[in-house]
């Protein structure tokens, strides 16, 4: 939260580390949808660009990983608004 900008270095270091790790995916993943969540914008705003990049650059196990119905029912949450909001 602490950033002020998009630091592409770490971005660049975190989605290799997702495609050197085993679980890579799946703990990045968990960690993204948390990040996503946060009521900080700036941060949930840098993890969509996070999750973007490994989108794009950790291929067919991250995309299946993110594909699961455990992510998107995290990224519902963030869409759909609390009830007694209204």
């Amino acid at each position: 939260p602490n950033n002020e900008a998009e630091r592409w270095d770490c971005i660049q270091g975190f989605y290799e580390l997702v495609n050197q790790e085993t679980d890579g995916p799946q703990v990045a993943i968990r960690l993204l949808a948390h990040k996503i969540q946060s009521p900080q914008e700036k941060e949930a705003l840098q993890a969509i660009t996070v999750l973007e990049a490994c989108m794009n650059n950790c291929g067919k196990r991250f995309q299946c990983e993110a594909a699961k119905f455990r992510f998107l029912n995290e990224l519902i949450k963030v869409l759909t608004p609390k009830a007694g909001t209204l």
